[in-house]
């Protein structure tokens, strides 16, 4: 795993300022502790850093040159793993192109020269890189179809183009003007990230999944090279479920491919536990492998006993951290001075902990995420089935719910009785993917429209609704998931967070063979009556423990109430204190105000939305945003 940057001019005589490329490069060095590279042409810069994965040798450093193509040629800086290398390169190998190392870099680099742009669609893997052909004048960007690997990208002023693997290169680049999107702060506020291309500064955009870009004198294309496709699987269940599983243990396998010790985030739920299950399914000695967990002294918080018992009934070597609040405190001072981009998903701090953790022993992580995306884990899907009776319940009644549910008293437990039912009364919307959003994110539109000052309408708030492709039916829930909450929030965290160490997650559930199949797959086998993932669970019966198929889910989260309330009282009054919004210019002082106060007294249960906001002033402090 790796950290990339680019700065491409759009005129060859112009002077490039290759120091200002080195300076953005080394500012990802948390990314690549192993070692770093710099390539100069006349027109362009790429640089990188390196962790060494596949083929530790120097020969596979980067940026990389085609080994046999014309001086100054074809580069590539590369940001992944590309799991099925092996494959492409006897198939270029057989067309005349050589190799010079064992890497999956030279892979790309021969197989942009074989292929061109639809170079991505032939990946099997997590990926962001840039491609730049000298005799082409030609800069190609394209990041993998589930968006694993970030890519930051923004025009200069002169027509060209700079790209990072994370905002604060591009910080860095002088040539970006510091000033934020107002528009993106409030879409962040309703979608606890930024979603889709937007970014938190003006003019800085991220390449989105499953897309590449071509710059080329001055002209940029945009280009989506794989859309999902829903539905079509005839297979009964029985066989269904076999076939899940034959394709979870292939990508598992595939994921296994390594020079360093590597390793399996373990939480007790069914994502994780199918990984092990898996992978030890296909180990000589299960005993070899190592697993890591991490657990709460709060029990509704804590998962560590379910990771436990699945490790124990595997017989690897099991590796287990409690933690306590007081513990977490200076941790979390830790993660906000790693983020280089606002993300309010509180299971950063505790995702930073377990890959620190990881760290210790192992260089590369296998991980469940993408399961609740792709086979309709989350609450809210369950919602739906209430939903639309719900909304015909005559409007004076519902308001009437309503009021007796603000009514509930607040609690810091986990997914209490008041904040899941508070959360559905205040979310419905006759819309599938607007209360989807309504129910999960910190704010509503009007609230995120309301808490940014000189910020966009309500209905630009969640204009990127709009842009996503509508399956038939309860498939489209999928869509919105897998579109916005994965790439831009679950994916950025376990990015970030690993990353943060040295460490490199790979989630064999994002295969793309694998994803494609349970896409096919009729919205029944993922929610069967109030069953989530049921196709999963049935397919790992008499595979794991009976209790754990029937454990009732439960997220990767923190106590952020507590948090807020306790340890971080002081920090979040000082940031969210009313004169210095109003001497800032960006929040709203009277709309945060009242938050603050309601959540400090008791009086309601606002952590989402204060977590978000105060993330928000940490990150601006940091990095002296206005």
């Amino acid at each position: 795993m790796c950290g990339v940057v680019g700065l491409v001019r759009r005129q060859r005589l112009e002077p490039l300022d290759t120091d200002r490329v080195a300076r953005m490069t080394a500012s990802l060095r948390h990314r690549g502790p192993d070692a770093s590279g710099l390539l100069e042409r006349k027109q362009v810069a790429l640089g990188h850093r390196r962790l060494s994965i596949v083929d530790l040798s120097d020969r596979a450093g980067q940026p990389m040159l085609a080994p046999d193509g014309p001086p100054g040629g074809v580069a590539i800086s590369y940001n992944g793993e590309v799991y099925n290398h092996l494959a492409l390169r006897k198939e270029l190998s057989a067309q005349g192109y050589r190799f010079n190392t064992r890497s999956d870099t030279e892979v790309l680099v021969q197989g942009w020269r074989a292929w061109g742009e639809s170079l991505p669609e032939r990946l099997n893997g997590m990926f962001a890189f840039g491609v730049w052909d000298d005799p082409q004048r030609t800069l190609f960007l394209a990041r993998d179809r589930y968006g694993q690997k970030p890519l930051f990208y923004a025009s200069t002023p002169d027509g060209g183009l700079v790209f990072a693997s994370e905002l604060r290169a591009l910080l860095v680049c002088d040539a970006i003007p510091r000033t934020l999107d107002r528009k993106s702060l409030a879409k962040y506020l309703a979608f606890d990230a930024f979603p889709g291309e937007s970014a938190p500064l003006a003019g800085v955009k991220k390449l989105l999944p499953g897309h590449s870009l071509t710059w080329r004198d001055g002209q940029l294309t945009l280009r989506r090279y794989h859309r999902r496709t829903y539905g079509g699987c005839t297979l009964r269940p029985r066989a269904a479920s076999a076939r899940l599983w034959e394709l979870l243990g292939d990508a598992v396998e595939r994921r296994l491919m390594s020079d360093v010790p590597l390793g399996v985030f373990l939480s007790g739920g069914l994502d994780s536990s199918a990984i092990l299950a898996a992978m030890a399914e296909r180990s000589a000695d299960p005993g070899q492998i190592q697993t890591f967990a991490i657990g709460f002294d709060d029990p509704s918080y804590d998962e560590s006993p379910a990771a436990r018992l699945v490790a124990n009934h595997f017989g690897v070597e099991h590796h287990e951290k409690i933690l306590s609040p007081a513990s977490l405190e200076p941790v979390v001072d830790e993660v906000l001075d790693h983020l280089d981009e606002p993300l309010a998903d509180v299971s950063i701090v505790p995702t930073y902990v377990l890959a620190k953790f990881a760290r210790e022993r192992v260089t590369v992580a296998l991980g469940g995420d993408g399961g609740d995306e792709l086979l309709a884990g989350y609450d809210t899907f369950v919602a739906e089935r209430f939903a639309r009776p719900y909304l015909w319940v005559p409007g004076p009644l519902r308001a009437g719910i309503a009021r007796a549910v603000d009514l509930l008293p607040p609690s810091d437990r986990d997914m209490s009785l008041q904040f899941k039912a508070r959360r559905f009364v205040r979310g419905l919307d006759p819309d599938l993917y607007t209360r989807q959003q309504r129910w999960f994110g910190s704010f509503l539109p009007e609230e995120a429209a309301a808490a940014i000052r000189g910020g966009p309408t309500p209905a630009e708030v969640y204009e990127d609704l709009a842009l996503l492709d509508r399956p038939q039916g309860e498939q489209a829930g999928l869509e919105l998931w897998t579109s916005y909450y994965l790439p831009d929030d679950v994916l950025t965290k376990v990015d970030r967070a690993t990353m943060a160490v040295s460490l490199e997650a790979r989630a064999p559930l994002l295969d793309p063979e694998l994803g494609e199949f349970m896409n096919s797959l009729p919205f029944r086998y993922k929610l069967h009556g109030l069953t989530r993932k049921w196709i999963l669970k049935r397919a790992l019966r008499g595979k794991l423990p009976s209790s754990i198929l029937r454990r009732k889910k439960q997220g990767f989260r923190a106590p952020s109430g507590a948090w807020l309330r306790g340890p971080l009282r002081a920090d979040l009054e000082r940031l969210l204190d009313p004169q210095r919004l109003h001497r800032e210019g960006v929040l709203e002082p009277a709309f945060v105000g009242r938050l603050v106060h309601e959540h400090l007294s008791g009086a309601q249960d606002h952590r989402k939305q204060l977590w978000a906001l105060y993330v928000l002033e940490r990150w601006r402090e940091r990095f002296a945003l206005e």
